[in-house]
């Protein structure tokens, strides 16, 4: 039979979510915290008057101006998208020319690399070692010859993260677009995006998926340069966020100071890094800067399916690593009553 895929989509693999219904979800770094009643009533309220005939507002006035109303930046600076996912890849396809390259890093959110791909844009890649530095970072564009780099600050996998000023100092001695992705900045409070609009090269992302609770809307950000962000509202589809994200999203907003969960889920990893080893003590816990917390351990994938088979899902990135989202608090202690059943079940087998 005739292969009728391009060349760039062969051997390529749907990114693979935990599957299944469990009790406990800690794989995918959402908030655990459903969104309040008011809110849902708002949005039904609001709802009424809602013209779904009609397609959405093609920019989402009204949402931006409430998200730059609680980050305090430009609207004019500002572009919404269907999550940060459909964001990074119009950035990259829209930025970038075919064959030109973006210097990705590993570990890091896979997604990056293959956007690029799509795109057929090259993907460059620096190793992380423990002694990874931004100035590291630096030299690998330079030596690469890198259009663009896009890193994710705090990291997504890892948990750790750069300060601002080392942050700024990248941005700024770096001679390529350097794309920020602070999904998990609502944990921490070294966030660039206050400058987004006076650097040339920068566009910093944003996201209601994390710390608001708000994951299903698919609600994401960028802030930069006014001639990066007037791009972007060329490349982006005319009405790439529905009415109903739209205004729920704007309702989520204008109640971001009871909505927004992030300091009390960093208070939570901070609690999750110290207990983790008394319970596997096999286990490499790395700090974090986020609502999650990345491990090595010898034997991630027994541990893995051990937890799925009693209903708790994490998230296994490869055959030594796993990274575990905070929950309510009884989610998170029987996760370490789990794990020491676990710990016991092999002492039994040796």
């Amino acid at each position: 039979m005739k292969n009728y895929l391009s060349r760039k989509m062969q051997g390529k693999v749907p990114y693979e979510p935990v599957k299944g219904s469990y009790a406990i979800r800690m794989d995918a770094n959402e908030s655990p915290y459903p969104l309040p009643d008011f809110v849902i009533r708002q949005f039904e309220e609001q709802l009424k008057e809602n013209n779904l005939d009609r397609y959405p507002d093609p920019g989402a006035g009204e949402l931006i101006a409430s998200f730059a109303r609680v980050y305090g930046v430009d609207p004019a600076h500002v572009v919404a998208g269907n999550g940060s996912d459909e964001l990074i890849s119009v950035i990259i396809n829209s930025l970038l020319d075919k064959g030109e390259a973006i210097a990705v890093t590993s570990p890091e959110f896979s997604m990056y690399a293959f956007y690029a791909q799509l795109c057929e844009v090259r993907v460059c890649t620096l190793q992380k070692k423990d002694s990874y530095s931004l100035r590291e970072l630096s030299g690998f564009v330079r030596d690469s010859g890198c259009r663009a780099v896009i890193l994710s600050n705090p990291c997504n996998p890892t948990g750790q993260g750069f300060p601002r000023d080392e942050v700024l100092d990248f941005v700024r001695n770096t001679d390529a677009l350097c794309i920020i992705d602070e999904a998990y900045m609502d944990f921490w409070d070294q966030s660039i995006l206050d400058v987004a609009d006076r650097e040339p090269n920068l566009i910093v992302l944003r996201t209601l998926s994390k710390a608001y609770g708000a994951a299903g809307l698919r609600l994401g950000f960028a802030v930069g340069h006014e001639s990066l962000i007037r791009a972007l509202n060329v490349a982006r589809s005319p009405y790439n966020v529905n009415s109903l994200s739209q205004l729920l999203g704007k309702i989520v907003l204008d109640n971001a100071d009871r909505i927004n969960r992030g300091p009390e889920l960093a208070k939570m990893a901070q609690s999750m890094i110290k207990e983790l080893p008394a319970v596997l003590p096999c286990a490499k816990v790395f700090p974090t800067c986020t609502n999650f917390v990345y491990l090595e351990v010898p034997d991630a994938e027994k541990i893995f399916n051990y937890l799925k088979t009693n209903s708790i899902a994490v998230r296994l990135m490869n055959e030594t690593h796993l990274r575990i989202s905070v929950s309510f608090p009884e989610d998170n202690l029987k996760l370490y009553e789990t794990l020491k059943e676990y710990q016991a079940s092999e002492a039994r087998k040796s």
